[in-house]
């Protein structure tokens, strides 16, 4: 049931966007199903369960029965990189504007918008001019596989990048068998020339994980209403 609300959401936002619904593939990319048939399978329920119309013989078919909810307004707070920290340089927070976007496409929690420069996280799908919404979480909160944006300490400098954190080690020996080693966080990539960095959570400061994603987005104009 978690999986059809949410893809009706994403149906009822790609309409408030777009004005006609989406190809399989892109509900099959946009959801992470694992083929065409299992994005089919969750359509035709919706269809079963009057949520959504099918109007046959159209490509882009599936049209909601319920109106999308009015659009949300979140700040779009700058340029992230997702290339190197020592390509990134020193990175100056900027308030570009106010996005409108589907209700839908924002999580609750969120509070902010960046657009993406660079290709380092191209294997996970982030590219250049992509839109990635953040919402603010404590190192409790955060998990191994997180997308996550961090600081550099003093220099306004960061970085997109997935989160990997290997769990603490048991030390040797049997008068410190209950003794754990720290946990050791990387900055993993998704680029097949780059290598993961390890992080030092007192030089890195962590600014939030990134809840949605969208684009490329390479005329923020479009977005973005004037005054």
């Amino acid at each position: 049931m978690a999986d059809r609300d949410r893809l009706l959401s994403y149906l009822e936002a790609y309409w408030e966007t777009h004005g006609y619904s989406p190809t399989l593939e892109e509900v099959r990319r946009q959801m992470g199903f694992s083929s065409r048939s299992h994005a089919l399978y969750h359509l035709l329920s919706l269809v079963r369960e009057g949520r959504i119309i099918r109007e046959p013989g159209k490509h882009r078919t599936w049209r909601p029965v319920s109106l999308p909810s009015p659009p949300v307004s979140i700040p779009l707070k700058g340029v992230v990189p997702a290339s190197t920290p020592d390509q990134a340089g020193e990175v100056i927070p900027q308030d570009l504007g106010t996005l409108r976007l589907p209700a839908a496409w924002v999580p609750r929690r969120c509070r902010f918008a960046l657009w993406v420069r660079g290709e380092s996280m191209i294997g996970l799908g982030i590219r250049p001019f992509d839109v990635v919404l953040i919402e603010p979480v404590t190192w409790s909160e955060i998990r191994s596989g997180d997308l996550v944006v961090m600081r550099l300490r003093g220099r306004n400098q960061i970085t997109l990048k997935e989160l990997v954190i290997e769990p603490p080690k048991k030390a040797g020996g049997t008068s410190q068998k209950d003794r754990k080693d720290p946990a050791i966080y990387w900055l993993r990539p998704a680029h097949p020339d780059l290598q993961p960095i390890r992080l030092d959570r007192r030089m890195w400061a962590l600014e939030g994980r990134v809840a949605f994603r969208f684009g490329p987005v390479r005329d923020l104009g479009v977005m973005i209403p004037e005054g």
